[in-house]
């Protein structure tokens, strides 16, 4: 072992002034001096590691994904594959029900076409299903089961998949360094430094002063200075030369004047239009004495829930996740009889007396749609409310015999309406009866990008390229319906209606954008191009959770996990260097060593560093220092036995590794298993783990064995300092 020593020493310091150099760029970004450093060392060591959520604040999301919603739509997609094959491949008409989320019955209308029923046309469906309760087939119903396995498969792939749309949307975003796993049927989202609080409050508290500034020179203020404070974003001192800031504020303001015997400005609040946020005016704290002409203020409490409420960057975030951005395009039926009524649905319902006043509900005849290469459709009925739970809980209540059949469901789009003669138009719901199944939906989806309308040339509108298979089946479906309308959904909502002229071949598609809320026509054109582009979720993501961490709690974790860490290497420091002299000194390098390999590890896998993950490196420290007892008390026996000291060395190391590496294997496994199935920081917290047990066998087994293996290489060697 005493071989090479030279070498081996070289190589130890070539490992510890590369993990140094890769230290530096992480630990200069979190104090954000990185830009001092040498262009060549930021570029040579780009790996980073970087700190978690409860270290420096941001976002937490939890959302669970409907899997059940996804098998829903697999077996749809599949439905209708397989009416295209039967009528394309066989010239057959079939009629396919989606049964539960595992099951498609194909129905005949002549039983004896079951025998069209051949491995060309199922071939499409055999792979994820199989055929079960064949007696039926005689009455000319095909049952398809879902595999079980195939079923598995597809619930762990609509995680998956919704995990990599979510990622893809904030890479979109812009979103640096992103914490994004799955957890069981859930998504969790971790976005440090997102939406972080004091930077909001801030943002928000510059924004009032600005506004401030003119109210209080059109008062009367010739001079206004405002010195902010560091501690309370929300806090600033105003300070008006020569004049009773109390008196300026309350003459800008109306504010009642200040009782004679009032010590202070308790409770006196500022709410005016020309703010936009309610100010509070604070007294001075205890023993601070304050001129008149200076008055502390801040954003009230209200005003500061109300600003991270509307934080725009952060409300827009969480639009574009939980967005689905199903792209759907389904058959408007204005034309197919209810039941046996000889009416189309929504006139049956009308002329049967179920709407009535006080429903919130009106009932227009619509004019008439169609083409003379085609079908005309008349006198079409639509159904219009402002508010759209009006027509879902009316849908919802009728009776079972007046409710759609499976094969067609109700959708709602906001149309403008022009309900009072004079007055503009006004944004209403109105219904639409389409067919169940979609023909086309966005994963045929190739490009997507914004433009303008052809007429106009300044309404934004999004402009869609749809692939072979798309294209087609969008080709087909004009062809078949010409004279018909068709509705674009997203969403479940309907974006537009256009009529079908004539047959559209090359699968291009335009989606003229309505009017959102709080956001412009083409920033929701924009919006929806990011999120098609990055794909349509497979399920819905339904909220479960979310917290907003600050960064004063960041800061406030650091202290205390920066502080847990000094105090238990000064105590491992002190008690190996008196316990055991040089020998002591060489195991309190090994342990700085180690510290540096667990950081330098960290960057070059771009882990994140996590206040569990502090506290797995303190663990780690005390794992180390249990190595290198192990060993030096193994020394010590063998000294006591009358080995020479190189003999002690040689033989204590040898004896003691098998005894280190069980122990650290155990310590391991446990490592692995709340990886594997631990969360957030419990992940962090095995992640160091797992990289300090490899660290602490190399710094305590070998680094510490060449400081001894060169002190016996020395000539009249004959004692250790243990």
């Amino acid at each position: 072992m005493r071989r090479f020593l030279k070498t081996k020493a070289l190589l130890l310091l070539t490992l510890i002034v590369l993990s140094v150099l890769m230290i530096v760029p992480s630990i200069s970004q979190i104090l954000g001096t990185d830009k001092a450093l040498p262009g060549w060392l930021t570029s040579t060591f780009s790996n980073r590691f970087k700190l978690g959520l409860d270290l420096q604040g941001g976002l937490h999301l939890e959302y669970s994904v409907a899997v059940d919603e996804a098998l829903e739509n697999k077996l749809d997609q599949i439905a209708s594959e397989l009416q295209s094959a039967f009528k394309e491949k066989k010239d057959v008409v079939v009629e396919i029900e989606r049964n539960g989320l595992d099951r498609l019955d194909i129905k005949f209308a002549d039983p004896s076409q079951v025998a069209t029923a051949e491995d060309d046309v199922l071939g499409i469906a055999l792979t994820d299903m199989e055929r079960v309760d064949t007696q039926d087939e005689a009455s000319g119903v095909i049952h398809l089961k879902m595999l079980d396995a195939r079923l598995a498969e597809n619930r762990s792939s609509a995680v998956s998949q919704a995990l990599d749309t979510v990622r893809r949307r904030i890479d979109a975003m812009g979103i640096a360094e992103p914490n994004i796993y799955p957890k069981n049927r859930q998504i969790v989202i971790e976005l440090p430094g997102l939406s972080d609080t004091t930077t909001e409050i801030k943002a928000a508290r510059k924004d009032l002063i600005a506004k401030l500034r003119p109210i209080l020179a059109a008062a009367g203020a010739a001079q206004v200075t405002v010195s902010e404070s560091t501690k309370e974003p929300e806090s600033f001192k105003l300070t008006a030369p020569g004049t009773d800031a109390r008196a300026l504020l309350g003459k800008a303001f109306n504010l009642p004047p200040k009782p004679a015997d009032a010590e202070g400005a308790v409770n006196e609040k500022i709410n005016d239009d020309r703010l936009g946020l309610e100010l509070e005016l604070v007294p001075a704290d205890g023993g601070e004495q304050t001129a008149a002409d200076t008055i502390n203020l801040k954003i009230s409490e209200d005003a500061r829930d109300k600003v991270l409420e509307e934080s725009s960057d952060f409300r827009r975030l969480l639009k574009i996740i939980e967005r689905a951005a199903v792209l759907e395009m389904r058959m408007i039926d204005d034309e197919t009889p209810f039941a046996d009524t000889g009416k189309p649905y929504l006139r049956a319902l009308f002329e049967a007396g179920m709407v009535t006043k006080g429903m919130g509900i009106s009932v227009n005849v619509m004019g008439d749609y169609g083409n003379d290469k085609g079908v005309t459709v008349k006198d079409p009925v639509a159904f219009l409310a402002r508010d759209l739970d009006s027509l879902k809980q009316f849908f919802d209540n009728l009776p079972p015999e007046w409710r759609l059949p499976p094969t067609h469901m109700m959708a709602y789009g906001r149309q403008p309406f022009v309900t009072r003669r004079g007055h503009p138009p006004e944004s209403v719901w109105q219904t639409y009866v389409v067919k169940s199944r979609a023909e086309v939906t966005g994963e045929s989806i190739v490009t997507a990008g914004v433009g303008f309308d052809s007429q106009s040339g300044t309404i934004p509108e999004v402009n869609l390229k749809l692939d072979r298979v798309g294209a087609d089946r969008f080709e087909a479906m004009s062809g078949e319906n010409i004279g018909r309308k068709m509705a674009i959904m997203l969403d479940d909502e309907v974006s537009s209606d256009p009529v079908f002229n004539d047959r559209i071949p090359g699968g291009n598609v335009r989606i003229t954008m309505g009017q959102t809320p709080g956001q412009s026509v083409r920033e929701a054109a924009n919006d929806l191009v990011k999120v098609l582009k990055s794909g349509s979720l497979p399920a819905r993501l339904s909220k479960e959770f979310e917290i907003r961490v600050g960064a004063d709690l960041g800061k406030d974790a650091v202290e205390s996990g920066f502080w847990a860490f000094v105090v238990g290497l000064a105590a491992v420091v002190v008690f190996t260097g008196i316990y055991y002299r040089v020998s002591g000194l060489i195991a309190v390098f090994a342990l700085v060593f180690n510290v540096l390999l667990i950081l330098a590890a960290m960057a070059f896998f771009q882990a994140t560093l996590t206040l569990p993950g502090i506290a797995g490196i303190v663990l780690t420290l005390g794992m180390a220092v249990d190595a290198n007892v192990i060993i030096y008390e193994r020394v010590r026996e063998l000294l006591r036995e009358g080995y020479t000291a190189r003999a002690a060395i040689e033989a204590g190391y040898d004896r003691a590794f098998t005894t280190i590496l069980d122990s650290q294997l155990t310590t391991a496994i446990a490592g692995i298993v709340l990886w594997q199935y631990g969360s957030g920081p419990i992940r962090g917290f095995a992640i160091t783990l797992l990289i300090g047990i490899t660290t602490s066998i190399f710094t305590a087994v070998f680094c510490t064995r060449l400081f001894f293996d060169f002190q016996a290489n020395r000539r009249g060697f004959d004692r250790v300092s243990i």
